[in-house]
């Protein structure tokens, strides 16, 4: 469990910001699922977004001073020493080479989101860039230390898009279900030019779908324009469901930002716009690809493009297939474990992180390490003799069980305790996770985390049918640790120890 505090610095005064805020929430929830805290530090901000942030219990810190600039490195520094954090992320276009190496020269440890290689120099221990054309040469002029993770499989995802994780979308003949969401704010009031053209679509029973952003100051517009027009829309305000909406969805026509990626994992074909030169590099490598489709920039919108394009993508099922299964492949839904294990593994020296097995004449160190972790679990524990006399040789005997020291800097840190099981009434093998232990001079640097994903990777090699573990009750950082790794709860188990409490 995490007893650290995770600083994200963003802002989300403007729409293009507004994606950096949603895509570091993602991160956020990981880091809170893991036991840490979280700190988002903010000079500009929207109601809505803080609202969102709140629901999810993340506490929101408003700072005066310029967000790229030697006083705001400092502030966060402040911020960051106050709630006792020592890890900041930073997203956003603004922040450049000097703001990293102001907060780095601070002391802190610097996880920077970036999409283009646009600064002169990178310094942060690690540089994260989701989108498709990055490469390591985009970041030649970086510090040796500096861990780069690149590519659409570092593509971070809400927990209301991981449950999804393994939902596959059918994809109907004709297409008729439209999906209109612009971010945020939309800015361009895109959303209304959209509803106009409306009625030209020739589709089939077409049913229409306009989500309008928590910071879209036109909302009342939007409505009176839906009202005035006789077609199947549904105009949803702030909407707290989009993994529902895309799923249900044949087709969305969006403006660039994080729903891009989302639209992308959940397999629906996608029609994107975009307001920036960055945002145009990312669609039209995507539109290379065949993943999505670009409409161009939002100034040169066109009616007769967009109508035409509807009605293509709606009955071309060809076109969804491949979209579809080009998306999933491009976001495969594992991309914030992936970039959760990189900023936990910086802060231990991974390289240094190995697993053996115990061997006989360790008996006695293992009972040692072994008692006091039940006793942890139960501090009435007492090794009854036959614990003492049984525990590790049925373990080193039994060659379906694997018995492991975690070895941090060449010395026993913990143990983790496996195997693989015949199931007790059916021909199947079950994977198994008995004992997972860490010292407690070692905990809250992620080994825990990297042991068991380890393992984990080492049990699906025998093809069991599932991998499962027991939790004791109250034990949350155990929990925590289980469920960012994927595990779900699917029952509960009762103990009797004392016949005598028996109810008559």
């Amino acid at each position: 469990m995490l007893a650290n505090t995770l600083i994200i610095r963003a802002d989300a005064s403007i729409a293009i910001a507004t994606g950096h805020v949603m895509r570091c929430l993602a991160l956020a929830q990981a880091w809170q699922d893991s036991g840490g805290n979280v700190v988002f530090a903010m000079a500009e901000s929207t109601p809505a977004i803080e609202a969102r942030l709140r629901l999810e219990g993340m506490e929101i810190v408003h700072l005066q001073a310029s967000p790229n600039s030697i006083e705001g490195a400092r502030t966060v520094s402040a911020l960051a020493n106050d709630r006792q954090a020592t890890w900041v992320i930073v997203d956003g276009y603004r922040f450049d080479s000097e703001y990293q190496r102001d907060l780095k020269d601070t002391g802190l440890k610097l996880l920077f989101i970036d999409d283009l290689g646009q600064c002169k120099h990178y310094s942060a221990d690690i540089v994260l860039d989701q989108n498709v054309h990055a490469c390591e040469k985009m970041y030649a002029n970086r510090k040796p230390c500096t861990q780069l993770l690149l590519g659409p499989r570092y593509v971070m995802l809400r927990r209301e898009f991981q449950v999804r994780r393994d939902w596959r979308r059918k994809i109907p003949q004709l297409g008729r279900k439209l999906l209109i969401t612009m971010g945020g704010s939309d800015p361009d009031n895109l959303t209304l030019r959209l509803i106009e053209t409306f009625p030209r679509i020739s589709v089939p029973d077409i049913e229409i779908t306009v989500v309008a952003g928590g910071s879209n100051p036109q909302l009342a517009e939007l409505q009176r324009r839906v009202a005035e027009l006789d077609l199947p829309i549904h105009l949803v305000g702030n909407a707290s469901n989009m993994p529902d909406l895309m799923a249900q969805s044949d087709v969305a026509i969006i403006c660039a930002g994080g729903t891009l990626w989302e639209l992308l994992y959940m397999g629906c074909a996608t029609l994107s716009y975009f307001r920036t030169p960055v945002q145009g590099q990312i669609i039209g490598e995507l539109d290379d690809m065949g993943a999505v489709h670009s409409m161009g920039s939002v100034e040169d919108f066109d009616q007769n493009s967009l109508v035409r394009t509807v009605e293509e993508t709606m009955a071309c099922l060809d076109r969804r297939e491949r979209m579809a299964r080009l998306g999933r492949t491009l976001v495969d839904g594992e991309g914030i474990g992936r970039v959760l294990d990189s900023v936990l593994c910086s802060g231990t020296d991974c390289t240094a992180l190995t697993m053996r097995a115990v061997e006989p004449d360790e008996q006695e160190d293992f009972l040692k390490m072994a008692e006091q972790h039940f006793r942890e679990l139960n501090p009435m524990f007492t090794p009854a003799q036959d614990w003492k006399k049984s525990f590790f040789e049925k373990i080193e005997n039994d060659p379906k069980y694997s018995l492991r020291w975690i070895i941090v800097d060449g010395r026993p840190a913990g143990f983790i305790l496996f195997g693989v099981e015949e199931h007790r009434f059916l021909p199947r093998l079950t994977g198994a996770i008995y004992e997972v232990y860490v010292i407690p001079e070692q905990r809250r640097k992620g080994i825990a985390r990297a042991c068991a994903k380890q393992v984990i990777n080492e049990l699906w090699k025998s093809s069991p049918s599932k991998i499962q573990l027991e939790v004791v009750e109250g034990n949350a950082g155990a929990t925590e640790l289980w469920r960012s790794l994927g595990f779900q709860k699917v029952t509960e188990r009762f103990v009797l120890t004392e016949k005598d409490r028996v109810t008559k």
